[in-house]
């Protein structure tokens, strides 16, 4: 095994755990221990920035090395832009028109913001003020550089609708809600592009996940890591499964493998 010199960690469900609205204690320890080894530590999250913004007062002070949000399609590192993915303004004139036609929520977001292109149902906001402690501003799209967009769908026909529409762009299923981002970016990408910055081997790194959207990360690390609540996909494309987040899971993988 190479030596590990970067770790990266997706955030809902792998090092914020909803339940308590924090990261474990032993997670927060074990960060800290990676960085007094001198490994770079990132986030890698479908998040957008401002969806991060109320994240526990230890995660908004911790000194991450890099953030990949927006499922991959931005990475930074510190304040520093090192990729971004925009979605063309075509793709979003399909995607704002099937929105319309069906009257359905959307968010759309920036570098900098995270907006609802159009008037949400009060159970979509409630959605996100649950998993995020804010929820986006109203303000419809006009030419923004947009990351990531997020679309409520009914039902399966919906589903298949889209993806017919959308043809060729990263689609990613979270049941009520349909993940896009431009082409076929995933956080890989942003880890890739962190990678190529530091002048590091994909294999120097190990990654952690719990859902579908992180299959890439963890086949693209030299080590993938799952977390014991994870999805079935995400397990099968992990070289070790770990505890459940609320088990000790991050730090019980680190420790198994030397870290």
């Amino acid at each position: 095994m190479s030596k590990i010199k970067a770790a990266f960690f997706d955030v809902d469900a792998t090092i914020y755990y909803h339940h308590i609205h924090d990261i474990p204690k032993s997670t927060k320890n074990a960060f800290m221990r990676l960085k007094k080894q001198g490994i770079k530590v990132g986030i890698a999250t479908s998040r957008c920035r401002y969806e991060l913004k109320n994240m526990p007062k230890f995660f908004r002070e911790f000194p991450f090395d890099a953030i990949i949000s927006d499922g991959g399609a931005l990475a930074m590192e510190q304040d520093c832009v090192i990729v971004k993915h925009l979605i063309e303004p075509a793709l979003m004139e399909r995607i704002i028109a099937f929105a319309n036609a069906r009257q359905r929520t959307f968010r759309y977001s920036t570098v900098t913001h995270d907006y609802f292109a159009n008037t949400p149902r009060q159970v979509d906001k409630d959605i996100f003020f649950q998993l995020y402690l804010n929820t986006p501003i109203i303000k419809a799209y006009d030419h923004d550089e947009v990351l990531n967009v997020l679309i409520y769908v009914k039902d399966q026909k919906e589903r298949d609708d889209l993806k017919l529409l959308l043809h060729g762009v990263s689609f990613v299923d979270h049941g009520p809600v349909i993940e896009i981002n431009s082409g076929q970016i995933d956080k890989s990408d942003g880890v890739k592009a962190l990678a190529d910055h530091w002048n590091i081997k994909m294999d120097e790194i190990i990654g952690f996940g719990d859902g579908e959207n992180d299959v890439h990360l963890l086949q693209s690390c030299g080590i993938g890591v799952a977390m014991g609540n994870g999805c079935e996909a995400v397990k099968q494309a992990a070289d070790f499964v770990t505890k459940r987040i609320e088990d000790d899971g991050v730090d019980f993988a680190l420790r198994h493998f030397g870290l």
